[in-house]
């Protein structure tokens, strides 16, 4: 496969994933506020715990990131891994999400824990 065509597959993976991220983010919120969609906050967790996994065995840094500036030979800096965002918001995704993401999370397990 080429390099250009494992790009698009990574940016598109990426892209993917950020959806299913915020998706995952909603429904946590929901779970821990109202109770409502159980079963779908239980599977949301696991969007969180994987990349948490990422994050953690490749030193803090975004995996699919990592994977991009390799691809493109960037040592240093930014390599476009996901379709839809721009580099000055690509770039501030991790620590801006990490409060929501905690919330939700802690949010869910309260929840699941007092029902």
């Amino acid at each position: 496969m080429t390099v250009e065509n494992q790009l698009f597959w990574l940016r598109l993976m990426h892209t993917v994933i950020f959806a299913v991220c915020m998706v995952a983010l909603l429904v946590m919120i929901v779970f821990a506020l109202t109770g409502g969609w159980r079963t779908a906050a239980l599977w949301s967790l696991i969007a969180p715990v994987t990349i948490l996994a990422g994050l953690w065995l490749n030193s803090g840094r975004c995996v699919l990131q990592t994977r991009a500036r390799k691809l493109t030979g960037i040592s240093e800096g930014w390599a476009r891994d996901i379709f839809f965002l721009p580099e000055s918001w690509a770039t501030r995704v991790v620590r801006l999400f990490v409060l929501p993401f905690t919330l939700a999370v802690t949010g869910t397990l309260l929840r699941f824990a007092l029902a």
